[in-house]
Formats: C-alpha cells, sequence, structure tokens
C-alpha cells in the first residue's frame, strides 16, 4: 500500500519548518522525490499547506492535526504511491526446497 500518509508528510512539512525554508514547491518536491507523483502534485500540496498558516513553533502532532483536516490533502494524499514499490512475484514450486519470493536471511 505505501501511501503518504498525513503523519508522513508532517514529518516533511516539520523539517522544512524546522530549517527556517519556506513551504514552496522546491522545497516540497526535493522531500517528495521518492514519492511518485511529486512532480505533479507537490504544486498542489504547496497551496494546500499554505492555506493551513503553519509555522516554525508548531509540533509535528499540531502539524498532522491541520492536514488530517484538509479534506483537500487528504484527496491528494492517498493518491501518491512511493516510488518502486509495485513488487510482482508469481511462483510456481513443485518438489522439495525452499520457496522465496525475495530476500532470504539465513543464520
Amino acid at each position: 500500500m505505501d501511501f503518504l500518509s498525513a503523519a508522513v508528510l508532517s514529518g516533511i512539512t516539520y523539517d522544512i519548518l524546522k530549517n527556517g525554508l519556506a513551504l514552496n514547491v522546491e522545497h516540497i518536491k526535493e522531500r517528495l522525490k521518492e514519492w511518485v507523483g511529486g512532480e505533479v502534485i507537490a504544486p498542489q500540496i504547496s497551496i494546500e499547506l499554505n492555506k493551513l498558516d503553519l509555522n516554525e513553533d508548531m509540533s509535528e502532532t499540531a502539524i498532522e492535526k491541520r492536514i488530517n483536516q484538509s479534506e483537500a490533502l487528504l484527496v491528494l494524499l492517498s493518491s501518491i504511491k512511493k516510488e518502486g514499490n509495485n513488487n510482482t512475484i508469481t511462483q510456481y514450486h513443485t518438489g522439495s526446497g525452499d520457496n522465496v519470493g525475495r530476500d532470504k536471511i539465513i543464520k
């Protein structure tokens, strides 16, 4: 699943504000680079975040509460998926032995 959640966005927003940066498209796009749609959705997220009147004195929890109260942001967040998280494994196994779909850790 790995949708961008309000908690993740609040952490990103908190880091941007904590470092004294503005909630503009460039800073948001940079932080969303591992999420699909970051290029396209970053301007919309920037606009919606600026509507929330957030500041550097707010905690991550306070920012998350404001994000959760914004219907527009929640719709945007639900449309963003993490890049490279589309693993499909099809396996056929006959006989004895292991049937490992991904990384096998042997101790």
